[in-house]
């Protein structure tokens, strides 16, 4: 099972990893460019309502805080109690709420949120198009839906052997993401849901050479590799130990592409014309 599904179920070795490659993903530059192309989308100077659903460990709930201006109101949502512990650590302001809520139905009311975010979500939920109905139902009608995710389908890790390199890539990004190929689904996914897509915005993160945003990836990996079992002993760490050379030798790498979505409820005069 992916381990973000159930993450206060897993190790503390797993539930560290995952930490500490959410909090080094945030830091990454091309990263954090990604989020403020969304967060452009949301005013900075008037009072709005917004849930991040699927939290984590805070990394976008923190960004909200510096945008926002102080009259709004900010919710931090996750399903885990162990990810909400190290949010509010993260993060000493009064400003954000942490909650915790149950898989389903929403603890809130009916457009209730001027903006929802579903940052790195939809590919670990058990169903996407059902977490995206619940998104719409607490959505303000004019507001705005922001799903940004990784087309996990299209990741790869240079390796010499291209049919051990595929093999290796999926066994390993199957482990950690449920769904794989959703943001190609996702105009499907939000139709379905009752929702209509306003537009999208694609990118690319590669690195050749040596790594960083990537590197900060395999490192997670040496450590959840044998946590959950996804490689046979000797083959992970011949893997990992590949990795770490190439970046040494300067022969390093990865890629990936990712996607934001934005989408509204039928109906309503939005907030905002723009991605």
């Amino acid at each position: 099972m992916d381990p973000y599904q159930s993450p206060d179920s897993q190790s503390d070795e797993a539930i560290g990893a995952m930490t500490t490659r959410l909090e080094d993903r945030g830091t990454n530059e091309d990263f954090q460019e990604m989020i403020s192309d969304y967060l452009f989308g949301i005013p900075q100077d008037e009072a709005v309502s917004v849930l991040d659903l699927g939290c984590g460990t805070g990394v976008v709930t923190r960004r909200l805080e510096e945008h926002l201006s102080q009259d709004s109101r900010l919710v931090g949502a996750d399903i885990s109690e162990r990810f909400l512990k190290a949010a509010a650590e993260f993060s000493e302001s009064d400003f954000i709420r942490w909650e915790r809520v149950p898989e389903g139905r929403l603890p809130y009311e009916d457009e209730s949120y001027d903006f929802v975010i579903l940052h790195t979500v939809m590919s670990h939920v058990p169903d996407p198009v059902a977490t995206l109905a619940e998104a719409g139902r607490v959505l303000k009608r004019g507001g705005r839906l922001i799903v940004f995710d990784a087309d996990y389908a299209s990741t790869t890790y240079g390796y010499p052997d291209f049919e051990k390199m595929r093999e290796i890539d999926h066994k390993l990004l199957a482990a950690v993401a449920a769904n794989l190929d959703v943001c190609r689904q996702m105009p499907r996914y939000l139709v379905a849901a009752g929702l209509v897509m306003e537009g999208h915005e694609g990118y690319l993160i590669s690195e050749a050479g040596e790594g960083d945003f990537w590197l900060s990836s395999v490192q997670g990996f040496a450590k959840l590799i044998p946590a959950l079992g996804i490689l046979p002993p000797k083959e992970g760490e011949a893997w990992v130990n590949h990795m770490l050379r190439s970046h040494d030798e300067g022969t390093f790498f990865a890629a990936s592409s990712y996607y934001t979505f934005v989408a509204s409820k039928a109906g309503g005069d939005l907030r905002q014309a723009e991605i």
